[in-house]
Formats: structure tokens, sequence, C-alpha cells
């Protein structure tokens, strides 16, 4: 951007500026230094330009220095919202994952099950991975319960692995 040579007239005192910025704004930011100059000199009568002035720039470099700890404020809120955001994104997706594998658990379930219905009962070798890399070890599939000892595998189903017994097993 180019730099444009802006002449300014405040409380009667001229300058001539160059600036980045375009004349309309330098103009529109004069007239406001010049009315709180004024607004200061009107209410006290024996206060002379230049202190009328000094007070006006320290009132307006307070301001810009509350503005800056207000937006600092801001941004640190916004970086503690995107981080919370960012972290319920992960926990969500995860989620969604967990739901996933949960409902191919269901299904695979309910096929075991509509399989011992339709073949009565049989029992079927299903392998469990291990994490150690390990062959997989076969395992019945008959959800037998050990803690109810008076049901054999073959009257155990799936949802009486579940039950509790009135005897208080």
């Amino acid at each position: 951007m180019g730099k444009n040579r802006v002449k300014l007239n405040v409380c009667g005192i001229s300058c001539a500026l160059l600036t980045e910025d375009e004349q309309e704004y330098v103009g529109k930011v004069g007239k406001e230094v010049e009315g709180a100059i004024l607004s200061l000199t009107s209410q006290n009568e024996g206060l002379s330009l230049v202190k009328a002035a000094i007070v006006t720039a320290l009132s307006f470099c307070d301001e810009k220095h509350k503005q800056e700890e207000l937006t600092e404020g801001m941004r640190a809120q916004v970086r503690d919202y995107l981080s919370d955001s960012s972290r319920a994104r992960m926990e969500a997706d995860e989620a969604r994952k967990e739901i996933e594998r949960l409902k191919k658990e269901i299904e695979t379930l309910r096929a075991r099950l509509e399989q011992q219905k339709r073949g009565g009962g049989e029992e079927e070798q299903v392998p469990v991975k291990k994490p150690n890399g390990e062959a997989p070890t076969p395992v019945r599939s008959s959800f037998y319960n050990p803690l109810h000892r008076d049901i054999t595998p073959e009257q155990e189903g799936f949802m009486s692995f579940f039950e509790k017994k009135e005897n208080g097993e």
C-alpha cells in the first residue's frame, strides 16, 4: 500500500502527515481527537490547549491498553474453546468408533444366537485373537456360565447367562 499525504487541522493547529491510511479515515480520527480536546477545555476553562491535548492522549492511550488486555483475554478464551472443541470432537469420534464396533459385535452375537436356534444348540469353536500375536485359542460360543453349575451348557442360552437365579447365585 502506498503512502498518502494528509493535511489535518486539529484545534487550529495544522499538521501534514504521511500515512498508509486513507484521507477520510485520518480526518475522522482528527475530528475525534479535536472533539475530546474541546470537551476538556469547555469543562475546565483554565486548562490550556497543550494540557488538554496531553490529557486526551493519556485517555486514548489508557483506553488502547485496556482494549488490548480485553482482546488478549478473549483470544485466550477462544483458544480454550478451540481446545475443548477439539477434545470433544476426538471423544465423539472415539465414541462413534466404539458404537460401530459394538454394533458389529451385536450383529455377530445375534447371528450366533440365530444359528444356535436353527442348529439345535451345537457349539461352535470361535477363535479369539491374542494381543501378543500368538495363535488364537478356540472358545466355546454356548455362553456357559460356570456360576450356575445346575444348568448345562446345552440348556443355557445367551439371555440366561445374564439372568439372576432365585436361589441367590
